[in-house]
């Protein structure tokens, strides 16, 4: 049986999308969001504490698209180099406003963040159980003796 290649998990192709639209080496952007070197080109999946840390340096990245796709990339309509601006003027004191939102958007964030963690967690059983079931077929005994009645 022929095992399918996995896939760099969407969200990740599209974070690495942003960094490449950002323009910095990704040495530099593992070390700003305080990841592994890696992380993202690996073919695990993708944890809540890295999406977290991703959002956590760049709050003004719209989980929307980040997690489906849909909408803009940024969640205000800027031109690459405003939101660039915008993000050497974000002094740390001021992180945690910059990051509050309304209780409803959390709560969306946060139930967006388990589904795809579910997500990836259903997608490894899957992968898990196929490569038992081609497992099983193969090591299957067969008894010499007949059944007859």
């Amino acid at each position: 049986m022929q095992e399918k290649e996995q896939k760099i998990s969407p969200i990740k192709q599209r974070i690495l999308f942003f960094v490449e639209k950002l323009g910095i080496s990704k040495r530099d952007f593992y070390a700003k969001i305080g990841v592994s070197r890696g992380t993202l080109e690996s073919k695990t999946g993708i944890t809540e504490d890295v999406i977290t840390k991703f959002y956590t340096a760049y709050p003004n990245i719209n989980i929307e698209w980040l997690m489906t796709g849909n909408g803009d990339m940024y969640l205000e309509t800027n031109n690459f180099a405003t939101m660039q601006e915008k993000e050497q003027k974000i002094d740390e004191n001021n992180v945690s406003a910059e990051l509050s939102q309304s209780a409803n958007d959390q709560q969306l964030i946060a139930k967006l963040l388990e589904q795809a963690e579910e997500i990836g967690r259903l997608k490894e059983r899957i992968a898990q159980l196929e490569r038992e079931k081609g497992k099983d077929v193969s090591a299957a005994q067969t008894s010499g003796a007949a059944n007859v009645g």
